[in-house]
């Protein structure tokens, strides 16, 4: 597995920078990932990465249809034909799943994220798939607990808007490890209760399941960030392979299971703490403007410290996206 990536001139980089969140992210901006889950005709295609394939005319087309709908006046020229010329001169450079792991920084963004991934998607289906289990009646059992995902939602967009990511990532798994651990607590005889904190539980999770999407894709960089992400909903597909497990372990304990998931995801909700903040924070370009793990001693690898002196120009980075 590997893609091909461009460096882009400083000046091309900040000039398509401007254009776009001019005409199409002040409007569009906030809706962006909702409509994309509707109809993914909606959300044109990066005119960033057309320019960096050489679709030059294309990434104009996109630029100016979405300045028409906004009601603004589009440059007549967008893009300097000299700076497109340096960027055609440019050699493309080649990534692979391998450089996931090629320096420490970058390795541990990728092994915390599997082990985040993996726990919340334990934690999602095997919460969903407990459902019947409950005590109660199990049609308003399962009811709420696919209701709950809704102000899980709902809260998760409202975080990734105003509040910073780490925090808010801990905050929620935090929030949906504890109450598991309670459940043992609860008397046999309050029932609802227990119910009640598995469904805060349920809550707590699926608002995390949420925003790991949009903070996993920002600590990468562009050049692997497809890749990185990736490989992190793979981790999370083994997450639900496994949580049919988890439930069957009630067999043996009834609230084990509950002792299981709560205990890892609050050390996920801990480890989560590590991870740098990216709420506000310029987009990575590259790998080298990656942001840094805390806690960890960063070396650069020798392959990264040629590829680093290698690159003629120090490109600019995108800022996040607002949802």
């Amino acid at each position: 597995m590997h893609a091909d990536s461009l460096q882009l001139p400083t000046d091309l980089l900040s000039e398509l920078r401007d254009v776009y969140r001019a005409v199409y992210l002040r409007r569009h901006g906030p809706d962006l990932q909702l409509r994309g889950s509707i109809c993914p005709g909606f959300i044109p295609e990066s005119p960033r990465w057309l320019i960096s394939q050489g679709r030059i005319k294309e990434a104009e087309v996109i630029i100016r249809k979405a300045a028409k709908t906004n009601g603004i006046v589009a440059p007549s020229i967008i893009f300097d034909p000299n700076e497109l010329q340096d960027l055609n001169s440019k050699k493309h450079q080649s990534h692979s799943i391998q450089d996931l792991i090629l320096t420490s920084n970058i390795r541990a963004v990728t092994i915390i994220s599997i082990i985040l991934w993996l726990t919340i998607a334990v934690g999602y289906f095997g919460l969903s798939l407990d459902t019947p289990n409950l005590n109660g009646d199990i049609y308003l059992n399962c009811f709420l607990s696919a209701a709950v995902e809704v102000p899980a939602y709902v809260l998760a967009w409202l975080l990734l808007r105003c509040l910073p990511r780490r925090h808010s990532m801990s905050a929620s798994l935090f929030l949906g490890g504890v109450v598991l651990l309670f459940v043992k607590l609860v008397p046999s005889e309050l029932a609802y209760v227990a119910t009640t904190l598995v469904m805060i539980g349920k809550f707590g999770v699926t608002a995390a399941f949420a925003m790991v999407y949009v903070y996993t894709a920002e600590l990468y960089p562009t050049v692997v960030r497809n890749m990185g992400v990736g490989v992190s909903s793979t981790a999370s597909r083994l997450g639900s392979i496994l949580s049919p497990y988890f439930i069957y372990l009630g067999s043996y304990d009834r609230f084990l299971p509950y002792i299981l998931m709560g205990g890892l995801t609050v050390l996920t909700a801990v480890l989560t703490l590590f991870f740098p903040e990216s709420f506000g924070v310029p987009l990575p370009d590259t790998i080298d403007q990656m942001l840094k793990v805390k806690g960890i001693k960063h070396r650069e690898t020798q392959n990264h410290t040629r590829m680093v002196k290698a690159d003629e120009a120090s490109p600019t980075v995108l800022k996040s996206t607002p949802l």
